[in-house]
């Protein structure tokens, strides 16, 4: 599924494009998203649903119970462009075609790609300073809100109950 997400500031000038592969229950992504939409006026993109679970029948008896089961989906575009196959992905569009060699992924590194190329100026704008020290300050935050408080929230949603 792609979702169009469009601003009228975005129309009126050439700005860099992604396709941006994500997954609506996934936290990593949701900093990427955040960083996107924090620089909305200079980054260009559409989002595109490329992980998650649907339910099925279990017609081969992949359970072992013939219930309904739950299948684990990626879309091919995103095996092409990540090698690890995760969300979040962004792929550069150049004149209409998506460039999944140059892919960007890893959300921490996806935010600072982000960030820089929306060539912001204006140091408030910016999510990680120019300044290294206080860039250094950040990536430690950033790294421990990764490990305290990404992580478990991930396993809290992908948590299966043992019957």
């Amino acid at each position: 599924r792609v979702y169009r997400l469009d601003r009228m500031s975005r129309r009126s000038r050439m700005l860099p494009k992604f396709r941006y592969l994500s997954a609506w229950f996934c936290p990593y992504a949701h900093r990427a998203t955040l960083a996107l939409e924090h620089h909305a006026g200079a980054i260009d993109y559409d989002w595109v649903e490329a992980l998650g679970w649907e339910q099925r029948k279990d017609e081969k008896n992949v359970t072992g119970t013939g219930k309904e089961w739950w299948y684990h989906w990626k879309a091919p575009e995103l095996t092409r462009a990540n090698p690890s196959g995760l969300v979040p992905t962004l792929i550069p569009i150049e004149d209409g075609i998506a460039l999944e060699e140059r892919s960007v992924y890893e959300s921490l590194i996806t935010i600072d790609f982000v960030d820089s190329i929306a060539n912001s100026s204006d140091e408030q704008r910016r999510l990680v300073p120019t300044d290294p020290f206080l860039a250094s300050k950040c990536r430690y935050w950033a790294e421990k809100v990764n490990r305290e408080c990404c992580s478990p929230y991930y396993g809290v949603l992908v948590k299966t109950d043992e019957e």
